[in-house]
């Protein structure tokens, strides 16, 4: 028995599992269980992933005991890391694969270079050192008389993330178009890449505001997500339904979404979405504004070395706006004062606006519409110079313009 088989065997024990529902779960056959668990077979890092998903152990506790892996075992490992969102051990993993490994076949190399480019990418500081190996690779591969389609695709994939995460959502949905039509090649191009491209597209669509064409790729990625047991992707994956779902005003398909992460976040291990969806049902579902302060409170509580500023304010923001609601002014006012708090001082950004727009309510409560209005018209300015916030501008243009009339009212009568 080796001590990947040794630490497998110990584990599903400790949970209740026999090795057939441990098969079942991790969607393997009984007998690569019992092979792997009696060292005569040595598991691929995608097994691997699969069992440690099943048996609650973070993926390097298991694939750090893969008996002497090759090259191509190694380069599994770091896109598994890159997968679960493990960029440092990503890159660890590919040091060890060019120490242990210095000579390697034309593919392993592109590889290599792919999965470190898509590590680099993450990092603002590298990320356009990043975006330049993409570009090169994709040059490389265009040139070839016959291109992997696949590696294709994952270099398409890659540029589209990392244009992404740069916020430059147009280009990036250009390199996901590209990767779709890529994949439309592909005769099987199984679960991982279904999941990744409609996932991904639907993403980027929400922030462009096309949340529409946003669900309809989303709803396309859940199933291959599910067969992936990739938790936090999956629950990603609902995360930006809910958040499409509230934009077009579809409340209760929202919480839904949101509601249907939450045990998914607690399966990756990401307490600070866990956290945030848990607080957004709170917030969005009516059933539960009785609760929603003491979820907000816990959130604050439970992620206090985690959040930012700006999402603090944002969390009293939401307090205020719960207050509100229950008209009860004094505990607003306290809450915006807190957030005023957090906000003040730093660069103008959503969760700002969002504070005006809830001061402008908070005075439309006081009926002190000149305030109001100043407040209102204040969050429209902001958010018409800021992307991805039509529902919120026209909003706040809706307040404002109903204090003006308001106080109009109060000068006539």
């Amino acid at each position: 028995m080796t001590s990947l088989g040794e630490k497998i065997k110990l584990c599903r024990e400790a949970r209740g599992f026999t090795q057939r529902e441990l098969a079942e779960r991790a969607d393997v056959s009984p007998a690569t269980v019992s092979a792997v668990e009696n060292g005569r077979f040595v598991p691929t890092p995608d097994v691997v992933h699969r069992i440690a998903a099943e048996l609650g152990l973070p993926f390097y506790e298991l694939a750090e005991l893969i008996p002497s892996p090759k090259l191509d075992t190694l380069l599994e490992i770091a896109t598994v890391y890159l997968s679960n969102r493990d960029n440092v051990r990503a890159l660890q993993t590919l040091h060890r694969a060019q120490t242990e490994h210095p000579t390697m076949l034309e593919y392993q190399r592109d590889e290599l270079t792919m999965i470190e480019a898509n590590c680099l990418i993450y990092f603002p500081e590298s990320r356009m050192q990043g975006i330049e190996t993409f570009y090169a690779l994709s040059r490389k591969l265009e040139g070839n008389a016959h291109t992997d389609l696949r590696l294709a695709f994952r270099v398409q994939n890659g540029l589209g993330a990392a244009w992404y995460l740069h916020q430059d959502f147009v280009t990036a949905l250009h390199h996901y178009a590209r990767a779709l039509e890529i994949l439309k090649s592909l005769p099987e191009p199984g679960h991982k890449l279904l999941a990744t491209a409609h996932y991904n597209t639907g993403d980027c669509l929400r922030w462009l505001g096309r949340d529409h064409e946003a669900i309809l790729h989303l709803q396309q990625a859940i199933e291959p997500l599910t067969k992936l047991r990739n938790f936090f992707m999956l629950g990603s994956c609902y995360f930006s339904l809910g958040v499409s779902y509230k934009n077009l005003g579809l409340m209760p398909q929202a919480v839904q979404a949101f509601r249907n992460a939450v045990p998914l976040m607690q399966q990756a291990k990401s307490k600070l979405f866990e956290m945030r969806c848990r607080s957004y049902v709170a917030f969005f579902d009516p059933e539960q504004t009785d609760d929603a302060v003491a979820v907000f409170e816990q959130e604050l509580r439970e992620l206090e070395d985690t959040l930012t500023p700006q999402y603090r304010g944002l969390v009293h923001t939401r307090m205020a706006k719960v207050h509100l609601d229950r008209g009860d002014l004094e505990q607003a006012q306290a809450a915006l004062e807190k957030a005023e708090g957090l906000l003040s001082g730093l660069p103008p950004r959503g969760e700002h606006a969002y504070f005006l727009l809830n001061c402008a309510l908070y005075h439309m409560a006081r009926e002190d519409y000149d305030a109001a209005s100043r407040y209102a018209f204040e969050a429209t300015d902001l958010y018409a110079s800021l992307r991805f916030f039509l529902a919120e501008l026209q909003e706040s243009l809706r307040i404002g313009k109903e204090a003006v009339f308001r106080m109009r009212q109060e000068v006539t009568s």
